[in-house]
This record gives C-alpha cells, sequence and structure tokens, in this order.
C-alpha cells in the first residue's frame, strides 16, 4: 500500500509570493498561509497547491511562519511523510528520486552550505543582527553550558524530508518549537542542539545532491512588508 506523502510550505505577512510547483505523481501539495484571498491560479483550479489558512497564536511573523515547519505532525498528522520547502523554493525534480538514494531518512536536510559548526553561525547572526545579539549569547551560553559539543554540525533547514509522526521526530519538532519560542527565531541555531539533546542524527545530503531536486530564489516582499520593514529600521536607529 502506497504511503501517503505531501509536499508543504508556508507563507504569511506577505513575505513570499506562492510559487508554483511541478505535479509529481504520488504527492499532495500543501501551503499553510495567512491569506484570506485565493490566487488566481487556486481559484480556477489551475494550482496544484492546497491552500490552508492557519492562526496566528501571538507570535511574530518569523515564528509563525515556522509554525508548520517545526510542527509537522500537527499540521499534516494524516500524512506519513512530508517534503518542507521554503516559500520561495521550487523542486525541480520529483523527490522520490533524491528519497530512494537517501533511503527514506526518518529526518534528512542538508550540510549548511557555508558553516560547518553551529557556534560559527551563532557569529555570524550576530555580526548580521539577525536578531538580539544578547539573545544570540544567552542562547549560545546555555547550549555550551548543557555540553552541546564545539563543533557541532550546523544544518541547513529550507528543504526538510521527515516521517513526521514517528514520536521520536514528533519529540524533536516538541522541543524545537519550544527553543524557537524561547530564544532566537533562527531555527537553524536550535535544531543542532535538539538533535544532540535527543541523540538524533539526521541525514545530511551534500549541497550538490541537494541542488539536483531544488532551487530558491530572492524572497518576495510585499509593498506593506517592505514598509513595515523600512519603519522598523527607522525606529531602531
Amino acid at each position: 500500500m502506497a504511503i501517503k506523502k505531501v509536499i508543504y510550505t508556508a507563507i504569511v505577512g506577505g513575505y513570499d509570493e506562492i510559487l508554483e510547483q511541478p505535479r509529481y505523481p504520488g504527492w499532495d501539495y500543501v501551503c499553510f498561509t495567512d491569506r484570506k484571498s485565493k490566487s488566481w491560479r487556486s481559484i480556477t483550479g489551475l494550482s496544484n497547491w492546497k491552500q490552508i489558512i492557519y492562526d496566528n497564536p501571538g507570535t511574530d511573523n518569523t515564528r509563525y511562519s515556522r509554525m508548520p515547519k517545526l510542527l509537522p505532525h500537527r499540521f499534516l498528522p494524516d500524512y506519513e511523510y512530508s517534503v518542507y520547502i521554503d516559500g520561495n523554493a521550487r523542486l525541480i525534480a520529483n523527490p522520490d528520486g533524491l528519497l530512494d538514494a537517501l533511503s527514506w531518512p526518518d529526518f534528512g536536510a542538508a550540510y549548511h552550505p557555508f558553516r560547518g559548526n553551529v557556534y560559527d553561525e551563532f557569529t555570524e547572526c550576530s555580526i548580521l543582527k539577525m536578531d538580539d545579539p544578547d539573545v544570540f549569547q544567552k542562547q549560545r551560553n546555555h547550549y555550551s553550558e548543557s555540553g552541546l559539543p564545539d563543533p557541532s554540525q550546523l544544518i541547513e533547514n529550507n528543504f526538510l524530508l521527515r516521517r513526521h509522526n514517528l514520536p521520536a521526530v514528533q519529540d524533536v519538532h516538541e522541543q524545537w518549537w519550544q527553543e524557537l519560542l524561547t530564544y532566537s527565531k533562527r531555527d537553524q541555531l536550535c535544531l543542532p542542539y535538539v538533535c544532540w539533546k535527543n541523540n538524533i542524527q539526521p541525514t545530511l545530503m551534500t549541497q550538490r545532491h541537494k541542488q539536483e531536486y531544488f532551487r530558491k530564489k530572492a524572497h518576495y516582499r510585499s509593498v506593506l512588508e517592505r514598509l513595515t520593514r523600512s519603519l522598523r529600521k527607522r525606529i531602531s536607529k
């Protein structure tokens, strides 16, 4: 009996437009979004995506957009296997081929293209001001004091392959989400810690392997999103 498989993404806050995907047999397509209105492709039945509106539990838009990504067992309980892609990404080949090559991992991702150590990523994120530097330092100190080895493998999270209903994988998801709520909004920083804590070793593909199946483009931002970001920058000066 064929397993139920889904390719999914999440788009909120006008950060990306829904990027149409090729149709691959045996896969459903789900886009979680905050948009009340559907795209013309959805209205005319030409889109492969099923759009599902979900509520913000009261977090910032970054964390809100990460909920389906980090918690697929809550959002997609009827599916046995999921492929998550960022809203600015496109699959260019049937992921079945990649999954066959990787032996259908319980949790699959990719090596980071630029850094191999999560502690180096803390430094980079702080330099680039991707969140409050004090929050980064507090998070880094917590992981170091908890015993997370240095170095610890940094994992790229824009393309994830998971048997998301397995109890051990669900535990990683729930703890990953709690770390994201507790510390910085950079989900790449807390995944290595949660995997280490749960003795989970994700199957990691090379960038070359990933690029045979996956492409991404620059993020789209709506006019409202661009104005909001501009105002935040002005206020913070």
